[in-house]
């Protein structure tokens, strides 16, 4: 993970960190800037970089996001670390991917509905 820590906390800030829990492999990440028009702009996340719930990874925020079209897309609620995040619908995200590219595929995706 050191490699991946690097790249995450060039991306995400200092003090990326990875936990276990309930058999997943969480990611916790300071600071995800959000895709332009997004609202939260910014926000503290935990991408799962397992499957849970029927997806191949998910990327929880501490706010449900609403893309720039104004919409919320459908989004789901865990208690991950303690904490209640909030992700959105979105699939095909391969926990294969090195961390950083899961997480920035992930972005990617509200980029592309806003």
């Amino acid at each position: 993970m050191d490699d991946e820590r690097r790249a995450c906390e060039k991306l995400f800030g200092e003090g990326v960190s990875e936990y276990q829990e309930r058999g997943l492999r969480l990611i916790t990440l300071p600071l995800v800037m959000l895709p332009a028009g997004c609202e939260p702009v910014q926000s503290s996340g935990i991408y799962v970089a397992s499957p849970l719930g029927g997806y191949q990874t998910r990327l929880f925020l501490e706010k449900p996001v609403r893309l720039k079209s104004g919409v919320t897309p459908p989004i789901t609620a865990e208690v991950l670390l303690g904490r209640t995040m909030y992700a959105a619908s979105i699939q095909d995200v391969p926990a294969t991917l090195p961390v950083h590219q899961g997480i920035l595929a992930h972005l990617a995706r509200y980029e592309k509905a806003a």
